[in-house]
């Protein structure tokens, strides 16, 4: 396919085109000019490449197919807003499509929208009337290598642009009406501006209508544009008629001129409105009137225009909300009538409907009372209105139960709850873990093993599930304890160190017992004992669920109260005699515990109560002999104290 060129300066640019919606004979203006049938139909699509070529911008076209990242249809119910200059990226008060030209992911791209028509020649009115906001960025290159856009009206015959209604725009800080991007500095934008563009003059001729983005030849700066094309080609005004029933209406001229000038018939003698729309009363106006309007552009953008205003009486929509309805209180019930696309709907209750903006939307949230839903049903080509309203009564299932018992169980337990439906008009099925059970059908359930439990609950024909229950088996606690020394001195504190733990990480309360009679409720405790011999110490732990554990260890008591070591010991890791360390009982601390082979040289040492040796070296089996160690420690009395011996090591 051969490749197409055009020749322009080039600016990064966020455009927004619009033809306001109007009211006209549908066959004057082209089929789908405005998008209606919401894709491209009749519209050519092209994609290509920009670049400098002698000093010139230079678009090359090497695609013409719609690019869905580069072409896309923005629906009229679109509420997104542009991200860099915050306006409406659907054009305000249309009623049909917008389209999205470009994209702001910058690679020397252009894109280009192209539609050739004819105008009838009977027409003695014909005109076009768009809205654009642009947003460029500026990125300071030379005007031949900015981003770009350009809006062109053509006469095929002649292959010159329409006058006053082509714009050229190149970024730069200087574009009157434009401002700075409050979110990127190097953006700038202008918001809505219309347009008219007056072709009856143009009868029987061919017109193309252009527009074309591109970006900067770098690679590095976009452009893109939204384009909206109204319904209106014969210049007549938004709200021409009474409504039947109805002594008022409203004119509203085309958003997004400057100014506005409304007369009261063709003589342009009497001025009677100044601002976009105009209240007519039809004892003052009556049918049959002709009302123009001259709309002027802001200065620069377009060419003064007229409009006309012929009044009329129209019937008012057939409004229909559809017929009452009794239904189940949480089904998700469909409202309204069929869809007619000459009409707009809008729904109150908005927050209770899928879309409050069709003919039919579907009630999705619960409804517990009897609730009225009007539509207002908007003839979009008139703007005459009808309200219609539709009440929904809902059955609502009665779902109460209660809960008898405890929710968790220890594992020496079984479930003690029992769940029960109170509503005795209903039928009933308990499910666990969202599975029903098998024969689980009457009003009274007892759950035998942990789980999710819930009803489902069927009254008037209507289905509904009572609140969830879940039954938990519960860990026992590990209870776990030590003592700050293996053998305690007689009427001496011992130290007692909790280290019970539990699977769920609950809280845990605590009692001990020494077997004197005396107890503690302490995590740690600590106990003087005054009997010599063993003693037993129980440590109970209990869960906030109620499951309990029990460990008991023996305390052994003496009088002598001085450091004790063994002579011996046999370090072969069976659990037994296995560690050789110093017994302080009534010391008040260690200073320091050092061992020593026959030759002098230090073998261990630890400064730590409890550390002791495991018969190694350097982590090396010493072989069985005799070693010397040295104890030093803090006596009763807090002085340093020190003891030498020996201790055999056997293997």
């Amino acid at each position: 396919m051969p490749k197409h060129h055009m020749r322009f300066t080039c600016c990064t640019i966020v455009f927004l085109f619009l033809y306001t919606t109007g009211y006209a004979q549908p066959s004057l203006c082209p089929p789908n000019i405005d998008f209606k049938m919401g894709d491209f139909t009749n519209w050519e699509c092209r994609g290509g490449t920009v670049q400098v070529a002698s000093g010139v911008n230079t678009v090359t076209w090497n695609t013409f197919f719609p690019d869905a990242g580069r072409h896309q249809i923005i629906p009229t119910t679109n509420k997104d807003r542009d991200p860099y200059g915050n306006f409406p990226i659907q054009c305000p008060g249309a009623a049909t499509p917008s389209v999205k030209l470009g994209s702001p992911v910058a690679g020397h791209e252009a894109d280009g929208l192209f539609y050739t028509f004819t105008i009838p020649a009977s027409a003695t009115k014909f005109s076009l009337l768009y809205q654009y906001a642009i947003v460029l960025q500026n990125p300071g290159h030379q005007a031949q290598e900015q981003p770009r856009f350009r809006a062109r009206i053509i006469d095929v015959l002649t292959d010159q642009e329409v006058n006053c209604v082509s714009f050229d725009f190149t970024s730069s800080g200087s574009l009157p009406g434009f401002q700075q991007s409050s979110i990127l500095g190097s953006v700038i934008y202008k918001s809505w501006t219309a347009v008219s563009v007056d072709l009856s003059g143009y009868a029987g001729r061919q017109i193309r209508v252009e527009f074309i983005t591109s970006d900067c030849v770098f690679q590095e700066h976009f452009g893109y544009a939204y384009i909206n094309v109204g319904s209106i080609c014969n210049g007549s005004i938004m709200g021409s008629n009474y409504c039947v029933g109805e002594t008022s209406t409203t004119l509203t001229a085309p958003f997004g001129f400057d100014r506005y000038q409304w007369f009261s018939d063709n003589s342009f003698s009497s001025e009677i409105g100044s601002s976009q729309s105009l209240q007519l009363n039809i004892n003052s106006v009556p049918v049959g009137s002709v009302l123009p309007v001259i709309i002027h552009p802001f200065p620069g953008y377009g060419c003064v225009d007229t409009l006309y205003a012929t009044i009329g009486t129209v019937q008012k929509p057939a409004a229909s909300a559809g017929p009452d309805i009794v239904g189940c209180s949480k089904e998700q019930t469909r409202l309204g009538s069929t869809n007619n696309d000459s009409y707009e709907y809008s729904w109150d209750q908005q927050n209770l409907l899928s879309n409050p903006n069709v003919s039919n939307p579907t009630i999705i949230a619960p409804l517990f009372t009897p609730t009225d839903f009007v539509v207002k049903t908007t003839d979009l080509l008139s703007g005459c209105f009808a309200l219609d309203t539709v009440r929904v009564t809902p059955i609502v299932v009665d779902t109460a139960t209660v809960s008898t018992g405890n929710m968790t169980y220890c594992p020496d337990e079984t479930p003690s709850v029992t769940l029960n439906v109170i509503n005795g008009a209903t039928q009933v099925q308990w499910y666990k873990d969202n599975v029903p059970i098998n024969g689980a059908t009457g009003f009274i359930f007892q759950p035998t093993s942990d789980g999710t439990y819930w009803a489902q609950i069927k009254q008037g024909g209507c289905t509904d599930t009572s609140r969830q229950y879940t039954v938990r088996k519960m860990p026992f606690p590990k209870p776990d304890f030590v003592t700050s020394r293996d053998i305690q001195c007689i009427n001496k504190p011992v130290g007692f160190l909790n280290h019970t733990t539990i699977a769920n990480s609950e809280p845990l309360n605590y009692l001990w017992e020494f077997g004197d009679g005396s107890t503690a409720t302490s995590r740690d405790t600590e106990k003087s004992f005054s009997r010599l011999g063993e003693s037993i110490v129980t440590l109970i732990a209990s869960s906030g669920s109620g499951c309990t554990a029990t460990l008991r260890k023996t305390v052994m008591v003496v009088s002598n109260c001085d450091p004790l070591l063994p002579t011996a010991f046999t370090p072969n890791r069976d659990g037994k005699n296995d560690i050789f360390k110093p017994s302080l009982m009534a010391a008040k601390g260690l200073k320091r515990f050092a061992v020593y082979n026959r030759w002098g040289n230090l073998v261990f040492a630890t400064t730590k109560e409890g550390d002791g040796w495991d018969g190694t070296n350097k982590g090396i089996d010493l072989a069985s002999d005799v070693f010397v160690w040295t104890l030093e420690y803090i006596n009763t009395d807090n002085k340093l104290a020190i003891e030498k011996g020996t201790v055999t090591l056997i293997r």
